[in-house]
């Protein structure tokens, strides 16, 4: 999954985020997202339950 600074997704524990950074290519590719009451979290895409809206 390819992400984009400012798109929203919805992660199955922490619910609607918005992506505010992103690093790395392919299988290392990882974001960091605002959770809003949950926070900032930087997750390893591969491995993240999260759709884009």
């Amino acid at each position: 999954m390819v992400l984009a600074v400012g798109e929203r997704v919805s992660h199955d524990t922490f619910g609607l985020g918005t992506v505010v950074a992103v690093a790395g290519e392919g299988d290392k590719s990882e974001a960091t997202i605002d959770f809003g009451d949950y926070g900032q979290k930087r997750l390893l895409l591969r491995y993240a339950p999260v759709e884009k809206l």
